[in-house]
């Protein structure tokens, strides 16, 4: 099982953070939380971080991990699709795509996707804690269907793989739910007490006390 990994990168990332942090602070979150996640997928057979953005991909190659340039013209979904494509060409059975921006992902919720030890053709989706994104999508193969990631994209990847003849497993991960995209996620990930990278900047740096004084 390999990951994917797609990131915009670093250059004032996060836009629907921009009321409550910097450029400089969302570019400093979107860093720690791709360090966070490549972290938690180390035990893997590979980690492919797909972007167009240098330092994003000088990063993860200082972490040891594959990369791949994004095709222009691109989009999330289009991201994705590309490095399975990739893998699934290289003869690699199956692949989970992780967002950059669910820093409380642990190993072992990566090991519980990655032991499914589902027959080809397979699919996992992970939800959101809305239910409305998809956080993580696993595919036996790697290119078994086109994602459609966006909004309701949970309902969407369920139903994409029943109209390809696979019953979807979903997993309710807590690590994997909160992705950071808006203030209150922000705010509610202050509010724990996780060991990650992500969070000790947010607290060093004054961020957190800031956002629960808001």
């Amino acid at each position: 099982m390999w990951a994917v990994v797609p990131t915009k990168g670093f250059d004032a990332p996060k836009q629907r953070l921009a009321n409550v942090l910097s450029p400089d602070e969302r570019s400093s979150l979107a860093e720690h939380m791709l360090r966070d996640v490549l972290a938690a997928l180390v035990d893997l057979d590979g980690v492919l971080v797909v972007s167009n953005d240098e330092k994003a991909l000088n990063m993860a190659r200082w972490q040891g991990v594959r990369v791949l340039r994004e095709r222009q013209p691109g989009g999330y979904s289009a991201a994705v699709r590309q490095a399975g494509e990739v893998l699934a060409g290289e003869g690699v059975a199956a692949m989970m795509h992780v967002p950059g921006d669910v820093p409380l992902i642990t190993p072992a919720e990566v090991a519980r996707i990655a032991n499914l030890q589902a027959a080809s053709p397979a699919a996992c989706v992970v939800p959101s804690r809305d239910h409305d994104g998809t956080n993580c999508l696993a595919l036996w193969p790697p290119d078994l269907f086109q994602p459609a990631f966006g909004p309701d994209s949970f309902n969407r990847h369920c139903q994409i793989a029943r109209d390809n003849g696979v019953e979807p497993t979903i997993l309710e991960l807590d690590g994997f739910a909160l992705d950071i995209d808006t203030p209150d996620d922000l705010r509610l990930f202050c509010t724990g007490e996780a060991n990650c990278g992500s969070l000790r900047y947010l607290q060093a740096s004054g961020i957190a006390a800031r956002l629960m004084q808001e």
